[in-house]
């Protein structure tokens, strides 16, 4: 049986300590920004609050009131893009993205300090009528109440004869989609509370390589859009994670924010969370012992703990597409694309998938 290897340096243990231990915390928001190539701001915001965290610092109410719509509407920009770019290209086609050249959300700086308010105002009051017109062919609201009231079918109706490069791509692969049906073993959290973030905390703190096979209660889980509880339940195809996908940017269209926190777990200890496009981001830091001055103090050991990790876990959700999915490369190539790994895959004849 085909197996999956993830090898992710930037995840691991020995990298991440030669980029941040005894580092300055207060640089590391930036640094690791540059380290991950994708979801740059949710990186870049999920450290800050994470230092703020170990600091036991809470960043002013409107300074986070302003940093969770920006992470909003680039949460937005990511999703257009993988529904545009990434999920084709992975899945062996392309769609046409002329279409998304002047999208409210294409020219949002990744990290300005702070946001214009009021150009992410502006953004997030067209973003809705742009969806409008260049995607859904409806108010995004109207789109979600059909997706609620009919997931799937709704989707595949919403495709019919629509001469958009989404659907028009969505269409044909729709019958493999539909297929392609494997068990969703949601991540709880942050639905546990600040009890599941100290459990969390503390396995991080446990185990050295917990950032690249991280685990909940023992057994992998999995994380995206479908597993955010805002749509129909549950996700089992390739073709409702799609759906939930395009679900996830109505939602931001309609002013729900995406879910984003952080806590102090200890003195020098924080942890942090972002909803970003592929699925639960989180950041975890541990200062080194002493002063606590935010320009001065130093990380001691940090660790992230992206989507990819869950989803592709040896045992986790990717794997369990490859037990039940029928063989063929196609078929894994669409696996992977909507399971939406920050990294590059490479397929082995008879041996496996490493992501």
């Amino acid at each position: 049986m085909p197996g999956v290897v993830g090898e992710r340096p930037t995840v691991g243990r020995a990298l991440l300590d030669r980029v941040t231990a005894g580092r300055r915390a207060a640089l590391l928001p930036d640094l690791l920004a540059t380290a991950f190539t994708v979801s740059k701001h949710a990186q870049r915001s999920t450290a800050r609050r994470a230092v703020l965290a170990a600091l036991g610092l809470v960043e002013p109410a409107a300074d986070a009131a302003r940093g969770r719509l920006a992470t909003a509407l680039h949460l937005a920009h990511d999703q257009l893009l993988r529904l545009a770019v990434d999920l084709p290209a992975r899945a062996g086609g392309s769609v046409d993205t002329g279409w998304l050249l002047d999208a409210p959300v294409m020219g949002l700086p990744v990290a300005p300090t702070p946001f214009d308010l009021g150009a992410l105002q502006a953004a997030s009051a067209a973003l809705p009528g742009w969806l409008d017109r260049w995607l859904y062919a409806r108010a995004p609201a109207d789109w979600l109440h059909d997706w609620h009231a009919g997931g799937g079918d709704a989707l595949a109706r919403w495709c019919e004869g629509r001469d958009q490069p989404i659907a028009r791509w969505l269409s044909r692969v729709q019958a493999d989609a539909r297929r392609l049906a494997w068990p969703c073993v949601p991540l709880p959290l942050p639905a546990q509370g600040d009890a599941g973030w100290h459990e969390l905390a503390a396995s991080i703190a446990a185990h050295d390589d917990f950032g690249e096979h991280p685990v909940w209660h023992g057994a992998p889980a999995e994380t995206g859009p479908w597993t955010r509880a805002r749509g129909p339940e549950p996700a089992a195809t390739a073709w409702e994670r799609i759906g939930a996908r395009l679900a996830d940017l109505a939602h931001i269209a309609c002013g729900r924010m995406p879910m984003l926190g952080a806590l102090t777990i200890a003195q020098g200890e924080g942890i942090a969370w972002t909803e970003a496009a592929s699925g639960l981001l989180v950041h975890w830091i541990r200062l080194e012992p002493g002063e606590r001055d935010p320009a001065t103090a130093r990380a001691e050991r940090y660790c992230v703990i992206t989507p990819t990790e869950w989803n592709f876990h040896q045992a986790g959700a990717y794997s369990r597409l490859v037990a039940q999915a029928e063989s063929g490369t196609d078929v894994l190539r669409l696996g992977v694309a909507v399971l939406d790994p920050c990294a590059s895959v490479e397929f082995t004849a008879c041996d496996g998938v490493g992501p």
